[in-house]
């Protein structure tokens, strides 16, 4: 049974769902600092982090030089603010970096210690923009368009040109976004340890052979470790459409296929109807996701011949939903799945071959390949070795390392 998302209760999806953590808010709370990741002329990514109680605080902090950053009374929370850039707010952003430019120990990080007045001075800057809501993923992702705030646009063009306080409100707010820079923001918070690692500075990559001695032995203990801490609630409100709900294009009893978060020019699924979406001309960059409903399968590795009319029906719905709703046919289409994937909750994914994110050799495995090896071996893929690229430092990759 199939079911979509109609224009008219699409309609209905426009206002900013509750409770959403959102960049101000974070930036807000009391004891908040601010450390640069990664920043170049097109993006950086801040690593935000205040006390709360440890009742509410996470379980691991990021390991750091500031002896005060937790006590036996509070924990430290994390978040991660993604930013497109201007060049000019480069310098800013990455005052207060958190690691040594030279850093190349491993598994260790060498952090620096804290520069308040940088840090002090990231946080001003950033409370000057409002932040529009664009979409929110069901967990802890949120994404917003950032823009100079009313005040912030007159104060600024007025220091710099006082005869332009004789313009309209308007035209000042219009003025100063294009003078002082609007940008694209993705918020994750609270971050866990593995987020935050994916989003530090690389130390180089390497290439793994996991053959299933390996994987019994090592890496599905620490995929079942992740399963286990919960990490994974929010998926269950996004296949059961809780949440995402602008974002679902085909609801069916075993799988949903939505829009993927990374597809950053889909006209806001907030904001914009069905009829707009087919033929838009950000097609070329199209990325859709599809995500089972049944627990337990957490990745390539425990995909069996019973899983095979899921995963044909999964491809061949989806393929038909981009077509009808997009105008994108199915010979232009890539349906594949990652192995390491981002989250362990079995998923495919759907880009247009424009679109080459994500389907690297050493990562991608097309769907209709691992259909044909399923139905040749229903346990193909508990016997073969499965080769990937793993970033070094990473908690997988230390384990591996560990294990020899």
């Amino acid at each position: 049974m199939t079911s979509s998302v109609s224009s008219a209760e699409e309609k209905k999806i426009s206002a900013s769902p509750e409770g959403i953590t959102n960049p101000l808010s974070v930036l807000s709370n009391t004891n908040c600092k601010v450390h640069s990741l990664t920043v170049s002329d097109q993006h950086a990514t801040l690593l935000i982090s205040h006390t709360v109680p440890s009742a509410e605080g996470n379980d691991k902090d990021l390991p750091s030089n500031d002896s005060n950053d937790s006590t036996a009374e509070s924990k430290t929370v994390k978040s991660l603010l993604k930013l497109t850039l201007v060049p000019f707010h480069k310098a800013l952003l990455g005052s207060n970096p958190a690691l040594s430019p030279d850093d190349s120990q491993v598994p260790e990080r060498n952090f620096l210690h804290h520069n308040e007045k940088a840090s002090n001075g990231m946080i001003s800057f950033l409370k000057g923009y409002e932040f529009k809501l664009k979409s929110e993923s069901g967990a802890e992702y949120s994404y917003y368009t950032a823009k100079p705030s009313r005040s912030r646009s007159c104060n600024l063009l007025y220091a710099l040109s006082p005869e332009n306080a004789k313009e309209s409100i308007t035209s000042l707010v219009s003025t100063a976004s294009d003078a002082f820079g609007s940008f694209d923001v993705e918020l994750i918070s609270p971050a866990n340890e593995r987020q935050i690692s994916r989003a530090m500075p690389s130390l180089g990559s390497t290439l793994i052979h996991e053959t299933p001695e390996l994987y019994q032995r090592v890496v599905q203990p620490y995929i079942q470790s992740i399963v286990d801490g919960g990490s994974l609630n929010w998926i269950i409100n996004v296949v059961q459409v809780k949440k995402e709900q602008e974002r679902i294009l085909v609801n069916h009893d075993e799988f949903i296929v939505n829009i993927d978060t990374k597809w950053r020019t889909h006209p806001p699924p907030l904001t914009t109807t069905r009829e707009e979406w087919y033929g838009h001309k950000s097609v070329e960059d199209l990325y859709c996701l599809g995500i089972v409903k049944e627990k337990g399968i957490a990745s390539l590795r425990d995909l069996r011949a019973e899983h095979l009319p899921m995963l044909k029906s999964m491809q061949q719905q989806g393929l038909d939903a981009i077509e009808k709703i997009y105008g994108v046919e199915s010979d232009q289409i890539r349906c594949f799945v990652h192995y390491q994937p981002q989250f362990y909750h079995f998923h495919v994914h759907f880009t247009r071959l424009e679109n080459e994110v994500g389907s690297t050799v050493e990562r991608g495995h097309l769907v209709s390949d691992i259909v044909q090896n399923l139905e040749m071996d229903p346990l193909y893929y508990t016997k073969r070795t499965i080769a990937y690229k793993l970033k070094k430092g990473t908690p997988l990759h230390n384990l591996i390392e560990n294990s020899y």
